[in-house]
């Protein structure tokens, strides 16, 4: 008997389950529980009379059916998204959302009053921000526009439009400094609470800082989310590092006499090179750059 049709939904769910390797870690990123993910990977089964994954304990991994319709499904998506891109960049309305993807301190720090005045002037226009410590993949069209620190990642097609160099330096609260002292050199890091980022940020500059002067047994506090470690600093937790424009707004933290140029990085936006012409989101790319690069002071690190 013939394979029986599927959907392109089923494909999705497919493809979803493929790259994270769960079927909780698919859920998670589709937005649904485990059980309609296995349900619907079992029906695309069903349809094509084959079986695609492997599961085991650790998850699930592709049988030699389930890589061949892997390139297959990806090709259909790069054609479904561009397809999708092409059409909304005809849009030149200057209404309906804008999915911007960024990190928590910015949009608490920063992006919050670029909104309010964008909207004054496009009142039809919802901003969507999606908070996220990873890389948004605009060619997916997971956001329209990203705002981050650091490095571009490995995307193509997208336009960068750098904004300012972002300072960095280490800050503690006055109450934890008058509790344990102030450290006078980077070798004294070893005798104090450290808060810093996750896992995931262990590549960046400051994180290994950290891992050059701090004892590892006094990590006090991890956290992938900027207010968090915020927190914790300003809370006395320890000692960490913070963004400049964070740091020197905060009452009751000071900035330790350490500078730290190999630290510093870029904040970017970026957009796909086919949304470049979509009247709402070219309007709050020219509007957002132009804001921040009125606080480039700000972002960049204090003499």
């Amino acid at each position: 008997m013939s394979a029986r049709p599927f959907e392109w939904s089923d494909l999705e769910i497919f493809l979803t389950v493929a790259r994270r390797g769960t079927l909780a870690a698919a859920a998670e990123t589709l937005l649904v529980d485990g059980s309609t993910v296995q349900r619907r990977v079992g029906k695309l089964e069903r349809s094509l009379r084959t079986r695609l994954f492997d599961r085991s304990q650790r998850g699930y991994s592709l049988t030699a059916a389930g890589e061949e319709l892997l390139a297959h499904a990806q090709q259909m998506e790069r054609e479904a998204l561009a397809a999708q891109r092409k059409l909304v960049a005809r849009d030149d309305s200057l209404e309906g959302t804008v999915r911007v993807a960024t990190v928590d301190d910015l949009a608490f720090a920063v992006l919050s009053p670029i909104v309010r005045s964008f909207r004054d002037q496009n009142p039809r226009v919802t901003i969507e921000m999606d908070i996220r410590s990873t890389l948004a993949d605009l060619a997916r069209r997971q956001a329209d526009v990203a705002i981050r620190f650091g490095g571009v990642g490995p995307e193509f097609d997208v336009i960068e439009k750098k904004v300012s160099r972002i300072g960095v330096a280490l800050y503690a609260s006055r109450r934890y400094l008058k509790a344990h002292g102030h450290p006078t050199r980077l070798e004294e890091l070893a005798g104090h609470a450290i808060v810093r980022g996750d896992e995931q940020t262990s590549g960046l500059a400051m994180e290994k800082l950290i891992d050059r002067y701090a004892d590892p047994g006094k990590i006090a506090f991890r956290s992938n989310s900027f207010l968090a470690r915020l927190a914790a600093i300003r809370d006395g937790v320890g000692l960490g590092f913070l963004g400049c424009f964070m740091g020197e707004r905060e009452r009751g933290v000071e900035r330790l006499p350490f500078r730290f140029p190999e630290a510093a990085g870029w904040l970017r936006m970026l957009i796909h090179v086919d949304l470049r012409r979509n009247a709402r989101v070219r309007a709050f790319v020219e509007h957002a750059h132009a804001a921040m690069a009125a606080l480039r002071s700000s972002f960049e690190a204090p003499e």
